[in-house]
């Protein structure tokens, strides 16, 4: 079994990087574009941990053109939401070719038809677009604070345990099959130093996610020092009372409190620049010129006004995030007052 991991960013970096120093028996294929797959390319992967600095040669391609997809391939999908319908439609219709991959053979499918898709990312939206092009489903909960902001390098913030996933199968009930390979990636991640989850309803975790996903905005506009909780807290409280009212299910604080432990201690990472942020604020950092805020606030928005609702803090920190995206000094260019003004 291969892993190839579309988008070796801050989640698909680790996750590789860790797989191709713990399971040298399922190395992952890294597909990385621009100057980060150049570097992969050219130099491996560095990972920078509370404890390591280590370098990991990997396969490297920039895209489905260079790769033979075989069928016991598992890809797994691990770029930003606001990216995904252009990576699934890239990947959908990839021909598949038995486990030999003798030259001249005839493929036995494409992707979408015979390769599990396993979707490692926040929000909820993914899994539906693969839903209408993929037949195998896997919803990923990502637990893992990384930052990816230098071509060719990540950071993990934690350890020993390199983060948590929780997956499950999407749309169908898992079958044998299926079950068969959650064992298998269980193992594999497992022993990559991943703490593995394998549940029958892992969309109500992402649901669970998202919630505390929606301060990630506020993380990437506001400065490092303003205290934003209270910002925080009324974007949550505001998207709990539209799933109530509108039938949402989420995993309890509880229940993640109960998986999660003292995991999120974040640690320092020698040499690591302090005040590292998250996802959102690595997209502005990086001057990627979008943000994934209209999949995170934006879904509290859309499953509201599907249903005749409104929420416009919500609403407020979606537009916001969308206007720093495309500034040329837009992270962190914020102040707690500048927001609680808008905010109301």
């Amino acid at each position: 079994m291969r892993y190839v991991i579309v988008g070796a960013g801050a989640i698909g970096g680790v996750l590789g990087a860790r797989l191709a120093q713990h399971v040298p028996d399922h190395p992952p294929l890294f597909i990385a574009r621009g100057d980060h797959g150049a570097a992969l390319m050219n130099t491996g992967i560095r990972l920078r941990t509370p404890s390591e600095d280590v370098r990991l040669t990997v396969a490297v391609a920039s895209g489905p053109a260079d790769v033979k997809l075989l069928a016991d391939d598992v890809l797994v999908l691990a770029v930003k939401t606001q990216q995904a319908a252009v990576a699934l439609a890239e990947w959908v219709d990839q021909p598949v070719f038995t486990q030999d991959g003798a030259d001249g053979a005839e493929p036995v499918g494409t992707a979408g038809e015979h390769l599990p898709i396993l979707i490692a990312m926040n929000g909820v939206e993914t899994e539906r677009l693969a839903l209408r092009l993929f037949r195998r489903v896997f919803g990923v909960c990502v637990w893992l604070p990384a930052v990816h902001l230098t071509p060719g390098e990540v950071i993990l913030r934690i350890g020993p345990k390199s983060g948590i996933f929780i997956i499950g199968r999407v749309g169908l009930e898992a079958d044998d099959g299926d079950r068969n390979l959650l064992s298998s990636i269980e193992d594999d991640w497992t022993r990559a130093t991943f703490g593995i989850h394998l549940v029958d309803d892992v969309m109500r975790w992402k649901y669970n996610k998202l919630l505390s996903n929606l301060a990630n905005g506020l993380d990437a506009m506001l400065g490092p020092d303003e205290d934003f909780s209270d910002a925080a807290r009324r974007l949550r409280t505001e998207a709990e009372l539209i799933f109530r009212e509108t039938g949402v299910e989420w995993a309890s604080e509880m229940e993640e409190a109960d998986w999660r432990g003292d995991l999120y201690t974040i640690k320092r990472v020698p040499g690591a620049p302090e005040h590292l942020g998250g996802s959102s604020w690595q997209s502005l950092a990086r001057g990627a010129g979008s943000i994934e805020t209209d999949y995170l606030n934006g879904e509290i928005v859309l499953i509201a006004r599907q249903h005749g609702l409104d929420a416009p803090l919500n609403a407020v920190v979606q537009r916001l995030a969308r206007e720093h995206a495309v500034k040329p000094a837009g992270a962190r260019s914020m102040t707690l007052a500048e927001l609680e003004a808008v905010l109301g």
